[in-house]
């Protein structure tokens, strides 16, 4: 049996797996601000996910920076008091005995999902963005996750200079204080997943477009996949941000894709990378 934990900032989901390939079982609750309280959550669905089946291998997502060669958190927003921390600190009490554990950034197991079995599978170079509570990102080069690629955070890069700060990060003018879901209702005074107004969506669309081109003239990516809850929204986002896109003349402009997998890009994802160590 293998399990994959996705850890989001609003939503929680552990999943398992008998050949690491499809999602056996799977349990949803929200995040607990308490690293306890979570803990504790993670290990109840655990339990209910494997039938108490032993477990060979574990994949955790998280919201974060993490140190593969220490094998440490390098910094984890969500949970400061993990880093610098082992990650058997986030396991403890339930994963000791598992022979193969897997730590790393949520939205890279999602992006590393969409590109082997997801939007992104015809492609060798994938670009994924999850535009949800937070913004995260990472590349995929040739169905791998490049191992040296440490700091994969293109929802902190500055596009508007000294705009608006994002809770998160503390930063002011991030992509991810404009185009994330809690700065969607903060600018337009609406949930995204009920604004159907083509003005909001079209001004929202310029700042998404920002984000990306900065992107692809860094990762040059042949597609990128927009994944989230606000990816829910892709007919409203679509035309604008192409139109967006096109107005940047010196690189060739992707395909962008909605994911294919939706919430369940990152435990496929953790199955995925799993199934290379087995």
């Amino acid at each position: 049996m293998y399990v994959s934990i996705d850890v989001g900032k609003t939503n929680t989901r552990v999943s398992s797996s008998r050949d690491s390939k499809n999602i056996f079982k799977k349990e949803k609750f929200l995040t607990s601000q308490s690293l306890e309280e979570e803990k504790k959550l993670i290990k109840d669905a655990v339990y209910k996910v494997t039938d108490l089946e032993q477990i060979q291998a574990i994949s955790v997502g998280l919201p974060g920076i993490i140190d593969r060669i220490s094998n440490t958190f390098y910094k984890v927003n969500t949970y400061p008091e993990l880093n610098g921390l082992p990650f058997q600190a986030f396991l403890q009490g339930f994963a000791e005995k598992i022979p193969k554990i897997i730590v790393e950034n949520d939205a890279l197991l999602a992006a590393f999902g969409e590109a082997v079995g997801g939007s992104g599978k015809e492609f060798d170079i994938v670009a994924y963005l999850t535009l949800s509570t937070g913004v995260g990102g990472a590349r995929i080069s040739f169905k791998e996750i490049d191992q040296s690629y440490y700091f994969s955070e293109p929802g902190h890069q500055i596009i508007v200079q000294d705009g608006r700060e994002d809770p998160f990060c503390g930063q002011k003018g991030c992509l991810q204080s404009y185009v994330s879901g809690p700065a969607f209702e903060e600018i337009y005074k609406m949930k995204p997943e009920e604004c159907k107004d083509g003005n909001i969506w079209s001004d929202y669309s310029k700042h998404l477009a920002s984000g990306l081109i900065n992107i692809i003239s860094m990762w040059t990516p042949e597609v990128i996949v927009l994944g989230g809850g606000i990816s829910q929204k892709f007919d409203y986002i679509y035309s604008d941000l192409m139109d967006n896109l096109r107005k940047e003349k010196l690189f060739p402009i992707p395909e962008i894709r909605k994911s294919a997998l939706g919430d369940d890009a990152g435990l496929l994802g953790g199955f995925i990378y799993i199934s290379r160590f087995i």
